[in-house]
C-alpha cells in the first residue's frame, strides 16, 4: 500500500486544483518553497514533517478526516471515527511528533485494535444471551463506536455476574478485562486501570491468588502499554496495581511471586525514569535499585537462582543508566559494575534451555561494553572494551533467527554492526577495512528485512550506520 507521503501528496495535488492555486499561489499562502511543494505532491518525502502538513492543511482547508484517511494504509482495520479520533489524540498530545511517528502509533493501535476483536470472537463462542451481547459489543466496535460496545460488554457482564462460582467470576473477569482493553486502545488509561482493579476485586474473599494471579496480569497489560507508548501515566497505574499485591504475596510464605512482583515493581520504575518528567529519574532509578536488591539478597544459586539472575539482569540496567551517575569517572565505575553484574546472571541462563534468554543477556553485554568504550580515555582499554562487545554480539546472533524474531535479530545487527564500525577507528587493527565490509554486509541484511514504514526507527539506525560505512570506506 502507498504510504502517507503518497496518498498525502495526491490529496494537496486534488484540493490545489480545487482551490484553484498554482504552486508559486501555494508557497505564498504556506510559506514553503515550491520545490518542497512539488515534492510533496510527487510523493517524493514519504514522511512530511508535521508542520509542514499542518501548513498545507490550513491552506487547502484539508478537514482531519482526509489528513486521517491518508493513514489508513498503515492502520488497516480501524474504523474511520477511531482512526480519526486516534490521530487527533496523538496531534494534541504530541504536536512536535512527525507524520512517521504518527503512522508507528497508528500501526500499533491496529495490531492492539485486531487483537481485541479476536478475543471477543473467543468470548463470544458461548450459548445464550452473553454470546449476543458479545457479538453484538463486536459488531459495535467494528463500526467505532466505543460507547455502545461498552454498553454491550456491561450487561454481558452483568448477565454473567448472576452465578458466583470461580468458573463464572474468571468469566467475570475477562469481560472486564476485555472493557480495560477497549479503553487502552480508545487511550483512556485510567479507564482501562479501574476495569482491570474491578477485574481483580471480583476474587476478593473469595481466593487471594486468583485475585493477585489476575492483577498481576492486568499490571503487565498496562506495563507494556507504557513501554510502547512511553506513557507514565499507564506506568504509575501498573505500579499502584504491583504494590497492592505486596498485601497478598508474602516474602516467607510465597517467595517466587514476591520476586516476581518486585521486579515486576522495579521494571515499571526504570520505564518511569526514561518517560516521567526528568526531575523524577534519579528517584525512580532508586526505587528500581531497591527492588532488584531486595530480590537479590533474597535468591542464591540454590534457592530460585533465575530470580537472582534476572534480578542482577535488571540492576544492570539501572547502573547503566547515564541518570544514575553524577560525573563521567562515576558512570564509567557503575558501566563496569553493571557488567560484572550481567556476566553473573549469565551464568544461570542456558542457551539450549532458555536460547531467548541467553541471547538477551549476551546482546546487553555487548551493548555494555560498548557504552563503557566511549567514555574511556585509552585507546588500548576502549578497544578491548569493543573486542568484547563483538565477542558478545557475534554469541547473541548464535540463537537468533530473522525468521522467527526478527526485532531481537535487527537489534543484534545494528549493535554489531556498531562495534565493528568503531573497531576500525582505532590504529590496533591490522586491517581496519575487513571491520568495514562485515559491519556493512551484517546492516544491509538488516535493510533488506526491514522497511521505514514499518521499522521507521530500526531503519532510520541502520541507514545511519550505512553511511558511517560509507564514510569510512576508501575512496
Amino acid at each position: 500500500m502507498d504510504p502517507f507521503g503518497v496518498l498525502f501528496g495526491r490529496l494537496v495535488r486534488e484540493k490545489r486544483g480545487v482551490e484553484g492555486l498554482s504552486q508559486d499561489g501555494l508557497s505564498d499562502k504556506t510559506g514553503l518553497t515550491k520545490a518542497r511543494i512539488s515534492d510533496v505532491e510527487t510523493g517524493k518525502v514519504a514522511n512530511p514533517q508535521a508542520r509542514t502538513v499542518d501548513a498545507l492543511c490550513v491552506a487547502l482547508n484539508i478537514t482531519r478526516e482526509e489528513r486521517a484517511a491518508c493513514h489508513a494504509s498503515s492502520a488497516s482495520g480501524l474504523p474511520a471515527r477511531l482512526l480519526e479520533k486516534l490521530a487527533h489524540h496523538f496531534g494534541s498530545d504530541m504536536p512536535e511528533a512527525t507524520e512517521e511517528e504518527l503512522e508507528s502509533f497508528l500501526m500499533a493501535k491496529a495490531e492492539e485494535f485486531r487483537g481485541m476483536r479476536e478475543r471477543l470472537e473467543k468470548l463470544a463462542q458461548t450459548e445464550g444471551l452473553i454470546s449476543q451481547l458479545v457479538t453484538a459489543a463486536n459488531t459495535a466496535l467494528g463500526e467505532g463506536d466505543f460507547e455502545t460496545a461498552d454498553g454491550l460488554l456491561e450487561e454481558a457482564e452483568e448477565v454473567q455476574f448472576q452465578s458466583s462460582t470461580i468458573v463464572a467470576l474468571k468469566k467475570q473477569a475477562e469481560l472486564r478485562i476485555e472493557r480495560g482493553n477497549a479503553a487502552l486502545v480508545n487511550g483512556e488509561i485510567a479507564t482501562a486501570a479501574g476495569h482491570f482493579e474491578r477485574s481483580s476485586r471480583y476474587f476478593s474473599g473469595l481466593d487471594a491468588e486468583l485475585e493477585a494471579d489476575n492483577r498481576h496480569s492486568c499490571a503487565t497489560l498496562l506495563r507494556y502499554y507504557g513501554y510502547r507508548y512511553k506513557s507514565a501515566e499507564a506506568l504509575h497505574e501498573a505500579r499502584i496495581s504491583l504494590q497492592q499485591n505486596l498485601g497478598i504475596w508474602m516474602q516467607d510464605a510465597h517467595a517466587e511471586k514476591w520476586c516476581q512482583t518486585k521486579i515486576a515493581l522495579g521494571g515499571a520504575n526504570w520505564r518511569l525514569s526514561q518517560f516521567d518528567v526528568p526531575e523524577k529519574a534519579m528517584p525512580h532509578l532508586a526505587d528500581a535499585k531497591a527492588h532488584y536488591e531486595e530480590v537479590r539478597a533474597s535468591c542464591s544459586e540454590q534457592f530460585l537462582p533465575k530470580m537472582l539472575a534476572s534480578a542482577e539482569l535488571n540492576l544492570a540496567n539501572v547502573y547503566s543508566s547515564r541518570k544514575f551517575s553524577t560525573s563521567d569517572a562515576d558512570y564509567e565505575g557503575n558501566l563496569q559494575l553493571a557488567l560484572e553484574l550481567k556476566l553473573s546472571a549469565l551464568r544461570f541462563l542456558s542457551k539450549t534451555d532458555d536460547p531467548e534468554a541467553w541471547g538477551i543477556a549476551q546482546h546487553n553485554l555487548g551493548c555494555s561494553y560498548i557504552a563503557l568504550s566511549n567514555i574511556r580515555s585509552g585507546e588500548a582499554k576502549s578497544a578491548e572494551d569493543i573486542e568484547n562487545a563483538i565477542h558478545h554480539l557475534e554469541q547473541s546472533f548464535e540463537v537468533r533467527n530473522c525468521d522467527d524474531s526478527l526485532q531481537y535479530w535487527v537489534a543484534s545487527c545494528r549493535s554489531l554492526g556498531e562495534a565493528l564500525l568503531n573497531m576500525s577507528t582505532y590504529s590496533i587493527p591490522n586491517h581496519p577495512a575487513e571491520y568495514i565490509r562485515r559491519a556493512k554486509e551484517i546492516l544491509q541484511g538488516a535493510a533488506a528485512r526491514i522497511s521505514p514504514n514499518e521499522h521507521p526507527h530500526q531503519w532510520a539506525e541502520i541507514q545511519r550506520q550505512l553511511e558511517r560505512c560509507r564514510s569510512a570506506s576508501p575512496q
